[in-house]
């Protein structure tokens, strides 16, 4: 998946807008942060997952990291998007997007 390809798909989710944080594109659902376009490196993003999805991602998706210090303790990880395929990146993306969305727009969402 492309830096243009991953914009695309998260700005579709709903109540997706596009932010900016130290210079990156952000994405936020009703304000709230779930992922940072080439963070930590260019053709990486940075998401905002629980401790428990990042363990299970990590066990099944070479392509994820965890982040460093206690933001990784927390739950945050970074996807390499060359190396992930399509569809890994888009299930990330929304496990992410739920992750930060309010409860009643994430049940309302398929």
């Amino acid at each position: 998946m492309t830096a243009a390809e991953f914009r695309a798909f998260a700005l579709s989710l709903p109540e997706t807008s596009q932010g900016e944080h130290s210079g990156l594109a952000t994405f936020l659902v009703r304000g709230r942060r779930f992922a940072t376009l080439d963070w930590p490196g260019p053709g990486q993003v940075a998401f905002a997952l629980s401790p428990d999805e990042l363990e299970m991602l990590l066990g099944a998706c070479p392509a994820m990291a965890r982040a460093s210090g206690a933001w990784g303790a927390r739950g945050h990880g970074h996807l390499d998007l060359a190396a992930a395929d399509e569809a890994t990146a888009r299930s990330i993306t929304a496990m992410a997007w739920r992750r930060s969305a309010p409860p009643a727009l994430a049940r309302r969402t398929p």
